[in-house]
């Protein structure tokens, strides 16, 4: 008879895990820990290195941060995926933005485990992945499960001129860094006003911010947005 059970959990001890994280210090120790519970541990500082690894076959389980040269894990994952390759990933990261866990999880991700998090959680993570779960820290369900009709409907392209938006970037500046027309990211600002049903360039970072769409920073209001002053 044919049941809907979850996998079990396997144990994490035969697993060949890569650690990627552009911070050194920080990956050694966590290898350190890591090599307690596995079988071994390849330690990576790049997507490139990642990506290499990966397709070689030299590990079964990946534990990655998502800040890393030349480009972040998020494209090497959707690199790997495109490839071909099902090797279960583990996103650990200090962001625990909605929308970021959601992006993570939309390129590929099978986990995703906040760096504040116990290490038993980390564990958990590496268990349940390496059986075909997916595994998201508990203290982030909360908050997926509340997140905004804006959040679901946000496109990438969106995110990227409002991200650009909050460091106070011009429009011609995201527009030349996004390598589209100035009059589509001000079409995507005005989209973003109505999503989010607000008036004007600064009330925009601070709802966005707020409802966890972008990771709430320092936002100097005297930087215009556009190459005239905010309204």
């Amino acid at each position: 008879m044919k049941t809907n059970a979850r996998p079990r959990a396997k144990s994490t001890r035969r697993l060949r895990v890569l650690l990627a994280d552009e911070h050194r210090c920080v990956a050694e120790g966590l290898a350190g820990l890591l090599a307690k519970s596995a079988r071994s541990v390849l330690l990576v500082h790049d997507g490139e290195a990642l990506i290499e690894a990966v397709m070689a076959g030299q590990v079964d389980l990946v534990i990655t941060d998502i800040a890393m040269p030349p480009f972040s894990a998020l494209q090497a994952l959707r690199s790997l995926r495109q490839q071909g390759s099902d090797i279960p990933v583990v996103v650990l990261s200090t962001h625990g933005e909605p929308l970021i866990v959601r992006e993570a999880m939309q390129a590929g991700a099978n986990g995703y485990v906040l760096k504040q998090s116990p290490s038993s959680e980390l564990l958990s993570a590496m268990a349940e992945v390496s059986a075909g779960n997916q595994f998201i820290s508990p203290q982030l369900m909360a908050s997926l499960l509340d997140a905004p009709e804006a959040l679901r409907r946000l496109t990438r392209r969106q995110r990227e001129v409002i991200e650009s938006m909050a460091k106070g970037k011009r429009t011609s500046e995201i527009a030349a860094e996004l390598g589209i027309s100035v009059r589509t990211v001000e079409s995507h600002r005005q989209s973003l006003l109505d999503l989010l049903g607000v008036h004007h360039g600064v009330a925009l970072i601070r709802e966005a911010e707020r409802l966890g769409l972008i990771p709430v920073g320092p936002y100097d209001v005297h930087l215009a947005t556009e190459d005239k002053p905010l309204p």
